[in-house]
């Protein structure tokens, strides 16, 4: 269900001048209305900012996709004042100043490589649409200003370096577990939610069999158009045909391949799926999965985070008042 495109990501990001002289190369410059924020800029060319992105080929489109991706990372710190903090050899994105000693944390966790990474929610939206639509620009602010939350934004999709296998961040399901061993002391108690989509579903599944502490901390998983790749978000599948990446991520998260009921009871206690569907957004859709399901009120699988946006931060407001 993810973006189906497929191209290698660079490493490490370049500067955010790099990221721009990239996207210059390309054609292309990202521009917001005046007075608009990072979340109205849209991907412009760069002779004519009329007109926005042109199909030039599947191989010039992955590279306008990546450097848009890279850009949403460098956006990250500079517009929402994030800062890139190393989790071991992993990384992630978080506000460097507490919000309060009771302010929840909220985990932004993107989908699958090549659709989803940090800062980016549907990098086909980012090249076609706004970075309201495609970025976590809005969620980052809103949970800010809304919640009065901390905001910390995963990066589950980078599990090698320079051909090496980075530690803790093996699979996307091993860097959420690591990013909340070190992002969670465990004498807190301040209230932690999470807003995942697409194959961040299975990554959440994985945390509550891994860290079976996080049950009673995690009060809120709001999940836009939550899947697996193979077989239940709750269970996951190697395919009969085999699947190099699913391979890939039993050997190193082996129990996201497993029955645990206990661990599936306490995720669906607490989660709400926002599945793609042509219904109004929150309209409920029972049947579709082991969880609580309502329209996301898209029925494009990238667009259903920024579809459900009112939905999800009623739900996370319902929540964290408990």
């Amino acid at each position: 269900m993810a973006d189906q495109d497929a191209t290698t990501e660079d490493a490490k990001p370049p500067s955010p001048k790099d990221v721009v002289k990239v996207l210059a190369e390309l054609g292309y410059v990202y521009k917001a209305p005046e007075g608009g924020s990072v979340s109205d800029e849209r991907l412009t060319q760069v002779d004519d900012e009329t007109k926005g992105f042109e199909w030039k080929g599947q191989e010039n489109y992955d590279a306008v996709a990546a450097a848009c991706a890279l850009y949403c990372k460098t956006r990250l710190v500079l517009a929402s004042g994030l800062m890139e903090t190393a989790l071991g050899e992993a990384r992630c994105w978080a506000h460097p100043n507490d919000a309060g000693p009771n302010a929840p944390i909220i985990f932004l966790v993107c989908g699958s490589f090549p659709g989803g990474s940090a800062g980016v929610w549907g990098r086909s939206l980012c090249v076609n649409a706004t970075l309201r639509e495609g970025g976590m620009f809005d969620y980052i602010e809103r949970c800010r200003n809304e919640l009065g939350a901390n905001v910390v934004v995963a990066d589950p999709n980078v599990s090698e370096e320079a051909g090496r296998i980075v530690a803790g961040s093996e699979t996307p399901h091993r860097h959420l577990s690591t990013l909340y061993s070190r992002a969670i002391h465990k004498d807190e108690t301040r209230p932690i939610a999470i807003v995942a989509h697409s194959y961040g579903a299975s990554a959440v599944a994985f945390l509550f069999k891994d860290k079976p502490q996080c049950r009673d901390r995690i009060k809120a998983v709001a999940l836009t158009d939550g899947c697996a790749l193979y077989g239940s978000i709750l269970k996951e599948e190697v395919p009969p045909s085999g699947s190099a990446r699913l391979e890939h991520n039993k050997k190193f998260a082996p129990s996201a391949f497993d029955d645990d009921a206990e661990a599936g009871a306490a995720y669906a206690a607490v989660a709400r799926n926002f599945v793609s569907s042509s219904e109004p957004a929150g309209t409920p859709l029972p049947g579709r999965g082991p969880f609580e399901s309502v329209s996301a009120g898209h029925t494009s699988h990238p667009a259903t985070t920024h579809a459900a946006t009112e939905e999800v931060f009623a739900f996370l407001k319902e929540k964290l008042a408990k």
